[in-house]
């Protein structure tokens, strides 16, 4: 993926696989923003999540999307526009 983008990648490793199910944005206006689990359904999660200092977190309860076999992914319209310098 980074080898396709003009974009530098890190890795954030977590301990719950789904909590790894995060959207992130990098919007003009706000800087690096990340959609994630809460702490009330992946409490250590969001422990490695909130050592992120630089990004906006924003934590998205998925508990009625796991219901029907979804994700916070599975909500995502992912648009591929350059930001206008």
């Amino acid at each position: 993926m980074q080898q396709m983008s003009d974009h530098r990648y890190d890795k954030l490793t977590v301990p719950d696989d789904l909590a790894a199910n995060c959207v992130y944005m990098n919007l003009p206006s706000k800087g690096h923003v990340l959609l994630h689990c809460t702490p009330e359904e992946y409490p250590e999660s969001a422990k490695v999540f909130e050592k992120l200092k630089d990004h906006m977190l924003i934590p998205v309860s998925n508990s009625e999307k796991v219901k029907v076999d979804g994700a916070l992914t599975c909500c995502s319209v992912l648009i591929n526009k350059r930001a206008e310098i």
